[in-house]
């Protein structure tokens, strides 16, 4: 038929594993009991893993993904932030508790003879740290220190020691002393420096990373519908990033401040507020979309590939 085209439209999605989800919960806390100014949130489980907790099940020839590093945005009924790091990994999983039902949904246990499939089974964990200070590199090293303290060999000291001597006995940065350097080992040390003071409040922008993975012209895009009061969704398969680029767009408005919901990395049990009648900025892991649409009234950013999408409605 001449004059006519015919497009095939697929939507692109990551096969989906054997796995079991369930509710995240929290194993272990430093310290056991809150501090009167700075009490511990419930619902951080859901950011540290934001794409839920899982029991996976893999071919045994399977290698272990690299540790996941994410940040994201805690704000209070005062509208005061709390700055969460967060190191995302796997670990093995007893078989032995796992029920049947459990065995044969991870297709380990076959329906007609009962036998037990030869695979690995593993689910997700993650080592988080908490604070009122955005210094997301180096939590992301002392993260990653304890996580690599925690998969290798005996050590000397407890790695409660690690964590307690890190918390209370390294000094804030100060006028006086603004960088201090903590030797975690003979091979591993990060600095802590004492925020820039500038107008701008103190925030975990990075604006470096946000012209990287927009562009100027898109950046003033952007700009324009946050001044526009629109729903924002930012998306990225690098968690890490969303939560700079989230509190730079807020940061951008300065001296007018952002209002509305504001979510820099939402779990995806959160993610029905993507349906609100009101604006919103909110970033997302991109596989939010292997399992659901965003409504057509979303502004969607895409920071993997520097593309702004606004449907037409």
């Amino acid at each position: 038929m001449w004059g006519s085209s015919v497009f095939l439209c697929y939507k692109k999605s990551v096969p989906a594993s054997n796995s079991i989800a369930y509710k995240a919960g929290l194993i272990f806390r430093y310290p056991e009991d809150d501090y009167e100014s700075f009490p511990l949130s419930e619902s951080v489980p859901l950011f540290c893993l934001p794409m839920g907790a899982t029991i996976e099940c893999w071919d045994p020839q399977t290698k272990y993904p690299l540790p996941v590093f994410s940040t994201f945005v805690l704000t209070g009924s005062s509208a005061e932030k709390v700055y969460g790091a967060a190191i995302q990994f796997y670990e093995p999983y007893s078989w032995e508790l796992l029920t049947e039902k459990q065995l044969m949904q991870l297709g380990l246990l076959t329906p007609v003879e009962r036998k037990i499939v030869s695979k690995s089974i593993n689910s997700n964990k993650c080592i988080c740290l908490l604070s009122h200070w955005p210094f997301f590199e180096a939590f992301r090293k002392f993260l990653m220190f304890i996580y690599k303290l925690s998969v290798s060999g005996p050590h000397p000291l407890p790695i409660e020691k690690y964590i307690s001597h890190f918390m209370q006995n390294i000094p804030f940065p100060s006028p006086q002393r603004p960088r201090i350097l903590v030797q975690l080992s003979v091979h591993d040390a990060l600095i802590l420096s004492q925020p820039v003071s500038t107008p701008l409040p103190l925030s975990g922008a990075n604006f470096s990373t946000l012209l990287m993975n927009l562009g100027p012209e898109n950046c003033v895009t952007l700009l324009l519908f946050v001044l526009l009061e629109s729903k924002i969704l930012l998306h990225s398969l690098r968690p890490a990033v969303l939560t700079g680029v989230a509190e730079a767009v807020v940061a951008m408005i300065f001296p007018f401040q952002w209002q509305c919901p504001y979510i820099p990395l939402c779990p995806l049990s959160l993610a029905g507020m993507l349906s609100a009648p009101l604006p919103f900025i909110v970033g997302v892991d991109s596989r939010y979309f292997d399992l659901h649409d965003p409504p057509q009234d979303v502004v969607c950013i895409d920071l993997d590939t520097n593309m702004l999408y606004v449907q037409k409605f």
